[in-house]
């Protein structure tokens, strides 16, 4: 009788031990909640906006020759310009404006010389090629986005997953179930998944 009753003592403790070996995790309350995810979101959310203003300042100077294009978008897209550097994007853009300006004039000219008519081909041509060259670089751009969203969202995959994993073995759980999965569960390691990934970088 007290060998039946050590056995199933033991099977009991046993059956407890492996209850708690058990763990749920709330994922979509991992991504609302966390800063680390959020961090993430709003980093793509700046590079998204400065791409919309690197295109905006293109298309309202867009009268610029291939290589001062080139130039300009290069300065756009650039971080931290020196003094140097953003006093030739403010000469480029003046540069365009001033072309701008001076083709509207040429445009509106009813009888225009052979000198002005040079000038208004040559303009109307750069304005064209800036066009072209700005939807060609939208398109880039947006490629550029897509494979940062991508990567982005990897990098936050790997960085729950992990996390999940580290919480389980610091509390020594063997299985790790989505709460989606679970209709009960005491073992709930959200809230301590949520803190450690937002002590990631």
């Amino acid at each position: 009788m007290k060998t039946l009753l050590t056995i199933l003592l033991a099977v009991g403790c046993f059956i407890a031990a492996r209850a708690q070996a058990f763990g749920v995790v709330d994922y979509e309350r991992v991504v609302n909640e966390s800063t680390f995810v959020k961090n993430s979101l709003e980093q793509l959310q700046a590079l998204e906006a400065r791409y919309r203003g690197v295109l905006q300042t293109l298309q309202e100077n867009i009268i610029l020759t291939d290589e001062e294009r080139q130039e300009f978008t290069n300065l756009l897209l650039a971080d931290n310009l020196n003094d140097a550097q953003r006093q030739r994007a403010q000469q480029l853009a003046q540069t365009s404006r001033q072309r701008a300006e001076e083709l509207q004039q040429l445009r509106q000219k009813p009888q225009p010389s052979e000198t002005e008519k040079a000038a208004l081909e040559r303009f109307t041509q750069m304005e064209a090629r800036g066009r072209e060259a700005l939807q060609a670089l939208a398109q880039q751009l947006t490629q550029q986005l897509e494979q940062r969203l991508q990567q982005s969202r990897e990098q936050v995959r790997n960085a729950v997953r992990e996390t999940i994993a580290q919480v389980a073995k610091e509390k020594r759980l063997t299985l790790v179930f989505s709460a989606e999965a679970v209709l009960y569960a005491e073992n709930d390691i959200t809230n301590d998944v949520i803190q450690k990934l937002n002590q990631r970088k």
